[in-house]
């Protein structure tokens, strides 16, 4: 059994033992609002880089942040990548803390040439994830005890085909549509001690689409300095989902058709990656979502407690950094390639009014060659980084988050169209 082979067997028993134990990687209470928590639609190389990806293009990895880079695409190889995480996650209220610990299977991608600068990519990424549970307990009155108890699962997904197309040597573009879709449920459920008990569950079922588009400029600088501009926007549209509440009180239910939630922001994204001798890079990401028009529940709606305004709009900025020693070299250590990176991202919810938690992020990895001795034109990259991110409350009273996550990803770089000769 060849190098490859052995790999992708041990990662398949991985994955599927992750796929039947662990939930979609999330346990946050902040989950409850908006689409839930935010995928960074980002793979292994990306992950290490703090997020970076705008202005990145390679024939050795697939970058889905910017699908101009697909035109990067190898003539005689397709690459093959898949990824999974676990986290431990730190909660903070006070004095009182607690940890929870995660897994998921997270994206898996293709990427190959058609032809003569234009390239395709297709797979799978997670747009949201929402996973959480939690109860509060108080005493309105004399003899009497009020507890909530919250709850809520699921998350949007995102299948992906996208077209990269370099028209100059010096430019190129890129479309990527992706089918959008997903179960959301929230649940509450209230217990009085001498009252009648209640309970509210919201369903929500989309389905829908995504639209992005990219570009990329690419300049040499001199010699062994190259500079690339990399440019994205995604079309923001309402997502028209199908959502019910269904409020129970004393064994009766009420049900009732919620509208005019859910809807996908104005995306837009801008970097910059400077490379020195193709062995060092340096870049800086900077990403705009308009979240301000979005609602979850019906915005029109004139009780509180159906309605989450998202309403407010979302920067994020990535810095990150890459070493790549020597990709020929008979040196395993040279042979691997060294990145890290940092990143801040502003809240995208309102919570009771208030905007939610600043995300700091700061991430490190490396990228391990493995390669066929019976054919050297195919071989294997396994991607392992740690992150950790910290969830900052803007307001007092909120819960402080710390995420220790381990990102392993494979890609696989098979000769499927190199030409053989026989003699």
């Amino acid at each position: 059994m060849t190098i490859n082979k052995k790999i992708f067997a041990i990662l398949m028993i991985l994955f599927s033992v992750i796929g039947v134990s662990a939930d979609n990687g999330i346990n946050s209470p902040y989950s409850r609002y908006g689409l839930g928590i935010l995928s960074d639609q980002s793979l292994g190389i990306n992950r290490q880089m703090g997020g970076l990806g705008y202005a990145l293009r390679s024939h050795r990895f697939i970058n889905v942040q910017n699908p101009a880079s697909f035109s990067e695409a190898d003539t005689l190889t397709m690459l093959f990548e898949a990824g999974f995480s676990m986290q431990n996650v730190n909660f903070k209220e006070g004095n009182k803390r607690i940890n929870a610990r995660n897994a998921s299977f997270d994206y898996i991608a293709i990427q190959f040439r058609i032809c003569k600068n234009l390239g395709l990519s297709a797979g799978f990424l997670p747009y949201s994830n929402v996973g959480y549970s939690f109860s509060t307990t108080s005493s309105p009155g004399t003899n009497e005890v009020h507890s909530e108890t919250y709850s809520g699962e699921g998350g949007i997904y995102q299948p992906y085909i996208g077209l990269g197309w370099k028209p100059f040597s010096w430019f190129a573009v890129g479309a990527m549509g992706s089918y959008i879709y997903g179960d959301i449920t929230h649940q509450v459920i209230s217990e009085f001690t001498n009252s009648t008990n209640r309970s509210k569950v919201y369903n929500a079922t989309i389905k829908n689409y995504k639209v992005d588009f990219g570009m990329q400029f690419m300049a040499k600088l001199a010699a062994k300095h190259h500079l690339t501009i990399g440019a994205t926007y995604s079309l923001g549209h309402n997502l028209n989902a199908d959502a019910t509440l269904t409020s129970t009180t004393s064994g009766a239910s009420e049900k009732k058709d919620i509208s005019g939630g859910f809807r996908l922001p104005h995306t837009f994204g801008g970097g910059l990656a400077y490379k020195y001798n193709d062995r060092w890079t340096v870049g800086v990401d900077y990403t705009y979502q308009q979240w301000n028009s979005s609602t979850f529940f019906d915005g029109k709606s004139s009780n509180a407690d159906d309605r989450i305004s998202v309403g407010t709009d979302r920067s994020k900025i990535s810095l990150g950094a890459e070493y790549s020693p020597n990709e020929i070299s008979k040196n395993l250590f040279k042979m691997m390639s060294y990145r890290a990176g940092v990143h801040y991202a502003q809240p995208y919810t309102k919570i009771n009014g208030k905007a939610g938690c600043d995300e700091y992020g700061v991430s490190a990895g490396v990228s391990i060659p493995f390669y066929n001795n019976n054919n050297s034109y195919s071989h294997a990259t396994l991607h392992i980084s740690g992150q950790f991110i910290h969830l900052e409350p803007r307001s007092a009273g909120m819960i402080t988050e710390n995420y220790l996550r381990i990102n392993i990803g494979i890609t696989f770089n098979e000769s499927w169209f190199m030409k053989l000769r026989v003699r």
